[in-house]
């Protein structure tokens, strides 16, 4: 860049006149900036206007095009009290009988008051040990918790704590708590019904004298019946037990017993956790000398050793002879070694178990499958048979145990918990004009109708459920449809029928410090306002939208139009300034405009339901479809946007790299003329010069 001298010699303002030279060039690029400008403006304008337009076509106008929008129903109960019903469109219109003999209820065991009998002037908590209640120092003893068809054992171990107690009992399917102020376990089901219901019931007698120290051993339904249940698998005559139970443990065997895969799996993974540990302290010990790891790793040993010994080989070692970080290599390098060995050991002993291939010298490891003729799959199957039979073994204790538990306990003489309660979860029971229903909760979907029921009904009592058309709801979802129409046919009629901002463009800065930031923002404001007015776009959007509203619906031989129903515009005259697309209701209580006048949809909804629900879905499907055309992507505009954000964003781009090259023409301009400005500035001084001298040569 050229020396920019500012009539140092001259005494001109060289600036103001190398400005005046480029201004040409200036403005244009200022015409430019304001053209951009302005197109920012009226894409922001879109966007807002588009986000309207889209908000109304998949929102409200997407719903009103179906029939399941206006075939709305209600229901009313003759008594309240007893239950609560709500309609769907596809409820069947009149009377209906209902009588609710059964509410569903959700099993619950409040357990009674228990005692610290370790320690008698302490409270249990949530931390005190199961043995502080039942005063038991061993044996606490199995149940078994039942939800569902679930069953879960649980042993109480001496250590056990009431907390663990409680997070056994959630794991198995139920709600449980401690009250610590009322001493009480409080279990529940967490769903209402018989099948949500729940068994605690104990697998021996010492779980039977756990439960009822705890507060809950009860004679309910579920447990005596399990109690039962399990009894009836021992023959107590000859000490054996029935087929039934055979067929139990058969079962249980069949979804606990292990496979060959499982058994190759897990000689797979210690081969390859022994494997890792051998990688590892390979990697750490190689040495560059051609030694190897083990080797390395033993010297190293050695060396400390030798070091602890004082040289000596015939004395004892002393670690105090190392220093800190030879101890710490010491004991890192003696664990490693020996973990190592212990690794190596381990994966010569699983080499029979697993299939080792090298290829390209990649050594690649892999389970043995049954079909494997390699050595190992012998043992693999011995020890799959040896462990399931152990499965097996278990098992059979485990079921036959509970089975002559239970035959002892019922035929023993007992007592149950005092203060304990036991509400046994049931199913709820209503008829439905005379056909009988039955749920697990409270609620039922019969037919179209949802019905809550809240209470019995008397034996003598019987409920009526009127079903019938919602007048008022179809009303609603129809004005409120119109609500959203003219509030967007509004904002656009206001958009296009702006006033003019004629004579008013984007400022400059230097423009705008001539002026105030209010004058600044009115000023801007006045464009903003006016940059879709008269739009062709927007005007095309307004006039189909219009044009469908106005459209009229053939439904059964007979033409129907918004009038007939009482929905029309003011009229061209009539209305206000951009109301002229705006839609009223005769009759709407809403509407100062028409609220005095007969109110026509209300009726023809009560009259004709069909008809009323056939013309607006027509109606607005028409507007939806051809709205929907002005939205389809094209190749100046996106998908679901009326304007061409495509093509505007080309302008932008475009206006980008003319502004960008007007810059550099104007910085090539200004470096000109400030260099030829220099250049006369440069001769101005040689001149002064040489003045300067011949005045001296004559004397002057």
């Amino acid at each position: 860049m050229p020396i920019r001298l500012s009539g140092m010699v001259s005494g001109m303002d060289t600036e103001s006149l190398v400005t005046a030279l480029v201004s040409g060039y200036q403005l244009k690029k200022d015409n430019l900036v304001k053209a951009q400008t302005k197109l920012s403006w009226k894409q922001e304008k879109w966007k807002t206007m588009n986000t309207s337009i889209y908000s109304f076509y998949s929102g409200k106008l997407s719903a009103a095009r179906f029939s399941k929008a206006y075939s709305l129903k209600k229901s009313t109960v003759s008594n309240s009290s007893v239950a609560t019903v709500t309609a769907s469109s596809s409820a069947v219109a009149g009377d209906q009988t209902l009588k609710v003999k059964e509410l569903a209820s959700s099993g619950y065991l409040t357990g009674g008051e228990v005692t610290n009998k370790s320690d008698s002037t302490s409270k249990i908590t949530g931390s005190s040990k199961l043995s502080a209640i039942t005063n038991k120092t061993s044996g606490q003893g199995s149940v078994t918790l039942s939800v569902d068809g679930k069953s879960t054992n649980i042993e109480l171990t001496d250590d056990m704590t009431v907390n663990q107690f409680l997070v056994k009992l959630k794991d198995a399917g139920v709600q449980a708590s401690f009250d610590e102020a009322n001493q009480r376990f409080f279990i529940s089901s967490k769903t209402s019904g018989k099948d949500g219901d729940f068994s605690l019931v104990a697998n021996d007698t010492a779980g039977r004298e756990s439960l009822y120290e705890l507060g809950l051993y009860t004679d309910d339904k579920t447990s005596t019946a399990e109690y039962t249940k399990w009894a009836g698998y021992y023959n107590a005559a000859d000490g054996t037990y029935t087929s039934a139970l055979d067929d139990i443990i058969n079962s249980a065997y069949e979804s606990n017993k292990i496979s060959f895969d499982t058994v190759a799996q897990e000689k797979l993974a210690a081969y390859s956790k022994a494997s890792a540990t051998v990688d590892s302290f390979n990697t750490k010990y190689m040495s560059d000398t051609g030694v190897t790891a083990e080797d390395n790793a033993k010297a190293q040993l050695a060396a400390l050793i030798s070091k602890g010994k004082g040289g000596d080989d015939n004395s004892d070692f002393d670690e105090s002879k190392l220093t800190d970080k030879e101890k710490e290599n010491y004991k890192t390098l003696k664990s490693d070694i020996d973990n190592y060995n212990t690794a190596k050991q381990s994966m010569e002993d699983l080499k029979d178990y697993v299939n080792i291939e090298v290829k390209d010298g990649k050594t690649t490891v892999s389970a043995l499958k049954e079909t494997d003729s390699a050595a190992g799959v012998a043992n693999i199957a011995a020890k799959t048979a040896e462990r399931n039979t152990k499965i097996k073994a278990e098992l059979t204790t485990q079921y036959q145990n509970k089975a002559k538990s239970s035959y002892d306990m019922i035929n023993a003489a007992h007592e149950f918990s005092k203060g304990a309660s036991r509400k046994v979860g049931q199913d709820s029971e209503i008829e439905l004009n005379g056909a009988t229903f039955t749920s697990n909760s409270n609620n039922y979907s019969i037919n179209g109708i949802t019905i809550q029921v809240t209470a019995k009904t008397k034996d003598d009592e019987q409920v009526t459920i009127t079903t019938d058309t919602d007048v008022d709801a179809i009303y609603k979802s129809i004005k409120d449809m119109f609500t959203d129409y003219n509030k967007l046919i509004k904002s656009m009629d206001e958009a296009y029928n702006a006033d003019s901002s004629k004579g008013y463009e984007p400022l400059t800065d230097d423009e705008k410090s001539a002026m105030t930031d209010d004058e600044v923002e009115k000023w801007e404001a006045k464009i903003k306002d006016s940059l879709l007015r008269k739009d062709d776009t927007l005007s095309s959007i307004i006039n189909t939208m219009k044009n469908d509203m106005a459209s009229s619906i053939t439904i059964n031989g007979k033409s129907y139009a918004l009038s007939s129903f009482g929905i029309a515009t003011q009229g061209y005259f009539a209305s206000g300034e951009n109301e002229k697309g705006v839609y009223h209701i005769d009759g709407d209580s809403d509407d100062s405009v028409t609220s005095g006048n007969d109110d026509k949809l209300r009726a023809a909804i009560a009259g004709d339901p069909e008809t009323v629900v056939s013309f607006f879905s027509q109606l607005f499907s028409k507007v939806y479809t051809d709205l929907g055309n002005k939205m389809a992507t094209s190749s100046v505009s996106s998908a679901y946007t009326v304007y061409n954000d495509k093509q505007m964003n080309k302008q932008y781009s475009e206006y980008t790299t003319k502004i960008s090259a007007a810059e550099s023409k104007i910085t090539t301009w200004e470096d000109y003329y400030y260099s030829k400005f220099s250049a006369m500035e440069s001769a101005l001084s040689k001149l002064n010069s040489q003045t300067s001298s011949m005045s001296g040569l004559f004397g002057n």
